[in-house]
């Protein structure tokens, strides 16, 4: 396979998970709406992100995986308030 091959490979697997992205960023979206107004399930994802976020520091050995999840888990949190 030349360059140019694996290029448009490339470029076709990042514009499939593009979408994959979009469509999970509108259901969490659509959930977090529904949460917010719910106090129970409110506080059960907030337990259960932060239950995610201390087992990933214990077996993560990447920082940049880290700032990753702790980046999508204030968003998160934020968007709950």
């Amino acid at each position: 396979m030349d360059t140019q091959e694996q290029i448009a490979v490339i470029v076709h697997t990042i514009s499939h998970q593009g979408g994959r992205i979009d469509a999970l960023n509108a259901v969490l979206s659509s959930m977090l709406r529904v949460a917010r107004n719910s106090p129970g399930l409110r506080e059960a994802i907030e337990a259960q992100l932060e239950q995610n976020y201390s087992d990933l520091l214990a077996r993560s050995e990447n920082p940049q995986y880290v700032a990753g999840f702790e980046s999508v888990r204030d968003l998160v949190l934020a968007a709950l308030k």
